[in-house]
């Protein structure tokens, strides 16, 4: 700060230019570094918890939606139209044993070359089945749904086999009376190894596997599966009703919603308004939605950090004006006017605002990176967060230093020289 007098005459005036003012601050928030580093930590946290909460959840919306892609986005499901009158699987009522057209394996092999098909099979839905142990009316039994379905639908479904195996288009060919059981029903059978038999209704399968999960399609954990043809003399309803049927397709992901508009038609030339094909939610949007809800909650809880780190700039510059009296009373003796000590007072908050949001936004990169590294994710995570953490420690910074400069300013020169 430099001393002028205007016109050779009069009081001494300050010339407080910003290089000298740069430098006050700089000597101010450096020569207590303990004093500056514990003031800024609610800053830090706060950015910190910005830029890592955003990271991670960008990081997880990503994990979510690809994984969805590749277990849900992959598959459609073409079923029979109840509301149709033309019986694309035949006459409601008829002979509930025979393969409807759409089912037929011709009908298959216009729908495997479909660009984007990777695995379509056929199955039918048989409820309320009993399943014994044995051919003794005192063996083990329990009533569940059974589903027949050939090796492409297992192609689809993915069953997680625990015990054993599944079957193959060798059973499908031969009409091997094979059954995979799941493993609820194996244990209230008393089934813990293949190559026994159980009974579905009057007739002996042979237990060729027991799973405990599948990819696709939980709705056959409770099921008994056996190969397709060999499910058609079970097809007769207990009620006289015809069973359920519909084809599984699983598709390259993003070809879901192109298949399920083609497979009707490839599945059934002359009558492709009779079949309806389930496609999955477009994954776009989904990860739109995730991603939107996590976003709006991290931003919440990250303004509320940065907020508390504010709070806790200001009650230090606000303590520190008590213990720097003198300083500033001596200052205004020296010539420098009260915008002079305003600015100084509001550079030091600033600083300390930025260098807290710079460290913690550094942190909060570090944070995002160790955590997708641990659990072998790809980290996502936008250079727009971090620089909007530094912009927000030193927005956070800059009011609140508001308050303490303007008490700071009202100090009288007089009053602060005698203390």
């Amino acid at each position: 700060m430099r001393r002028v007098r205007r016109g050779g005459t009069g009081p001494a005036e300050g010339r407080f230019r910003l290089r000298d003012l740069l430098t006050e601050s700089f000597r101010s928030v450096g020569g207590h570094p303990v004093r500056s580093l514990l003031t800024t930590t609610g800053t830090v946290l706060g950015a910190a918890a910005f830029v890592a909460t955003l990271g991670l959840s960008s990081t997880l919306s990503q994990q979510v939606t690809a994984t969805f892609d590749v277990k849900r986005a992959t598959e459609v499901t073409v079923t029979y139209r109840d509301d149709t009158a033309s019986g694309a699987s035949g006459p409601p009522g008829g002979d509930a044993q025979e393969v409807p057209e759409w089912q037929s394996d011709r009908a298959l092999r216009r729908l495997l070359p479909l660009a984007g098909v990777e695995a379509a099979g056929r199955r039918v839905l048989l409820e309320g089945r009993a399943v014994a142990a044995g051919a003794d009316p005192a063996a083990p039994s329990v009533s569940g749904t059974v589903i027949g379905m050939d090796s492409g639908a297992f192609g689809a479904v993915e069953p997680h086999v625990t015990v054993g195996r599944t079957f193959d288009a060798f059973h499908d060919r031969t009409g091997s009376r094979v059954v995979l059981l799941p493993a609820g029903m194996a244990d209230r059978l008393g089934v813990t190894r293949t190559g026994g038999a159980v009974f579905i209704g009057d007739r002996a399968f042979t237990v060729i596997g027991i799973f405990d999960d599948v990819e696709r399609r939980p709705e056959m954990l409770p099921a008994a599966l056996v190969p397709f043809a060999p499910a058609q003399p079970l097809a007769a309803g207990t009620d006289g009703q015809p069973p359920e049927r519909d084809v599984i397709v699983r598709t390259a992901p993003g070809a879901a919603q192109l298949i399920g508009r083609q497979a009707p038609l490839a599945l059934a030339p002359a009558a492709p308004a009779d079949l309806r094909a389930l496609a999955p939610p477009d994954p776009q949007s989904l990860r739109r939605d995730v991603e939107d809800s996590v976003t709006r909650m991290a931003v919440v809880l990250s303004a509320v950090a940065l907020a508390i780190g504010a709070v806790s700039i200001g009650n230090a510059a606000t303590a520190g004006i008590t213990a720097r009296v003198p300083e500033i009373g001596l200052r205004r003796a020296l010539g420098a006017r009260r915008v002079h000590v305003f600015a100084q007072l509001m550079t030091e908050t600033t600083m300390l605002g930025g260098v807290g949001g710079l460290i913690g936004a550094l942190t909060g990169v570090l944070v995002t990176v160790s955590v997708s590294l641990l659990n072998s994710w790809q980290p996502v995570l936008g250079v727009w967060t971090a620089l909007a953490a530094t912009g927000g420690g030193v927005v956070a910074g800059l009011l609140a230093g508001l308050l303490p400069a303007v008490r700071a300013v009202r100090i009288q020169p007089v009053t602060a020289l005698q203390r």
